[in-house]
């Protein structure tokens, strides 16, 4: 295998201790500007259920727990590597009741009957097997007027990296916005953009 196609799948779903020690680094650091752009949007009001799909090493649930009062915010990735540093991570929080953290595909994991009001998810689109129904799951699990923001980088970005594209699929932020819009987001899709020195970062945010 080589290396171009190991790092694609770690990336995908971190395991080991390249995983754990390498990839969880990459991802704090690399997502800490989109997790930023995502948190202004987000605004996280007193009652909100918010879900990030993704959570990785669980920085962001612990950001937004450490930042705001009265909220629960649930996260749910499927690699047992980053859910374990989620959990470690987020103990005060798990244990107060304030987060939540599963392992699993968000895509067939059996959510109960609690609607979110907010839903996020930041550089996993690129690995999504079947975009739509993500999409359409993730429209149905949100209350009427709940938003999903999808955080990516600029696709322009991600082409000029050593990717393998088996594992990766490279979204412009045009394409997020036509794939939420057709997914059951009827009340407006918009592509919101930030630059920091020559990089560029989007988040699409879909109303339901």
């Amino acid at each position: 295998m080589s290396f171009k196609t190991f790092f694609s799948k770690q990336a995908r779903k971190p395991s080991g201790i390249f995983g754990r020690l390498i990839m969880s680094r990459i991802f704090d650091i690399g997502n800490y500007y989109l997790n930023n752009f995502v948190f202004d949007i987000l605004t996280p009001g007193a009652n909100d259920r918010i879900l990030e799909i993704g959570c990785g090493t669980g920085k962001m649930l612990n950001t937004l727990a450490s930042k705001t009062d009265g909220d629960y915010f649930e996260g749910i990735d499927f690699s047992t590597t980053m859910v374990s540093m989620a959990k470690k991570r987020n103990k005060k929080h798990l244990n107060n009741g304030r987060v939540g953290i599963i392992e699993g595909d968000f895509d067939v994991h059996p959510f109960n009957e609690d609607l979110f009001d907010k839903m996020f998810t930041v550089n996993t689109i690129y690995f999504w097997k079947d975009p739509q129904k993500t999409a359409q799951k993730a429209a149905g699990l949100l209350n009427t007027g709940g938003i999903f923001i999808v955080a990516l980088e600029d696709h322009k970005q991600l082409e000029q990296r050593k990717l393998n594209e088996d594992v990766f699929t490279i979204y412009s932020p045009k394409n997020v916005q036509s794939l939420l819009t057709d997914s059951g987001f009827s009340s407006g899709v918009r592509i919101q953009s930030k630059s920091k020195g020559k990089l560029t970062f989007h988040c699409v945010v879909a109303t339901k």
